[in-house]
């Protein structure tokens, strides 16, 4: 009898220390998770770069205790619409998305004013600082955590009737937006006719002449091979566009803090791959649509642009009232 109750004390302080020894103090397990990553352009994009070593940097930092399964080329969720719905209910866990970020969170809007901001430096100063973080944050009233600003880059226009010099060129051409009320009221005060689509549909809208035109990053411009459909390309640098990495904030909360840091950092190194080849390749890509038949014009005095545009900025303030001019303020002055 005594041996008995000797073996079942000893029973039970075994199962007992086992179940500690598989716990943290936080009672957090270290079961490997698996998350999926979602973007709607190819693998061999900047996006694509980037969201590999973002991969590489959370696996390695993790021990595999976090495995990352990477869906390029819109394989899970198609547009960057539908990624980011996705990962709102958690049918996915990280995506970018860029202009439609906006129907979320409507400050993003204030990123895609024309002509906001002077160059690249004066971009990622403002996102990586307190303003970014400040419109970032408001993603997670939507079930959504604000990874990093990864990037498009500056937008540029393409079309096939005529080389772009002025915004009187714009008149009457059918030019593609993204699904943005900023895009289309600044294609409008150029004097064009904007035509919101869905990406998918551009390519063969171009080719069967159902639009004139669109725009987009040259690295965008050159992977969905605008170039077999339209003559024209002007370096009109009308937006910097920044892309936005999230994580459905659920799964977010369900990490520790220590795999939180690390998501954080991967995401800033990915950003930094993806903005270093979009600099980098931006003059190379020029060149290359030059050499595979493309006409282009660059716009060296903007001035004429940013004041048919301007009305756009009095539109999104309107919107957004006071706290989005005071960010539009401190923008300036940088």
């Amino acid at each position: 009898m005594k041996i008995s109750k000797l073996f079942l004390v000893v029973f039970a302080m075994t199962v007992f220390s086992l179940l500690v020894g598989c716990s943290s103090g936080s009672g957090e397990t270290k079961d490997s998770v698996t998350l999926s990553f979602a973007y709607e352009l190819p693998e061999d994009h900047p996006w694509g770069k980037g969201a590999q070593k973002f991969k590489e940097i959370v696996e390695e930092k993790t021990n595999g205790e976090i495995k990352i399964e990477l869906y390029g080329n819109g394989q899970l969720g198609g547009s960057g619409r539908e990624i980011q719905e996705g990962a709102k209910v958690g049918t996915i866990d990280i995506g970018i998305s860029s202009t439609p970020m906006a129907q979320l969170n409507p400050y993003l809007n204030i990123f895609s004013l024309p002509y906001i901001f002077e160059n690249r430096e004066h971009a990622w100063e403002v996102l990586d600082g307190p303003i970014g973080d400040e419109v970032g944050k408001k993603l997670e009233e939507h079930n959504l955590k604000h990874l990093a600003y990864w990037e498009d880059g500056f937008r540029q226009v393409t079309n096939s009737v005529r080389p772009i010099t002025s915004p009187e060129d714009f008149d009457g051409l059918k030019i593609r937006v993204p699904e943005s009320d900023v895009r289309l009221q600044t294609f409008k005060a150029l004097g064009a006719s904007p035509l919101p689509m869905s990406w998918s549909e551009v390519f063969t809208s171009l080719q069967q002449g159902t639009i004139d035109g669109q725009e987009n990053p040259l690295s965008v411009i050159e992977s969905a091979s605008f170039y077999d459909v339209q003559k024209y390309l002007t370096i009109t640098n009308h937006v910097y566009s920044p892309a936005t990495l999230f994580m459905n904030k659920s799964k977010w909360d369900s990490l520790t803090e220590e795999q939180q840091k690390i998501i954080k950092e991967a995401a800033e190194a990915g950003r930094d791959v993806n903005r270093e080849l979009n600099e980098k390749q931006d003059n190379q890509l020029i060149k290359g649509l030059k050499e595979k038949g493309m006409e282009v014009t660059v716009i060296e005095d903007i001035t004429p642009f940013q004041e048919a545009t301007k009305p756009v900025w009095d539109m999104v303030i309107n919107e957004l009232g006071s706290d989005a001019k005071e960010l539009i303020e401190k923008i300036n002055q940088k």
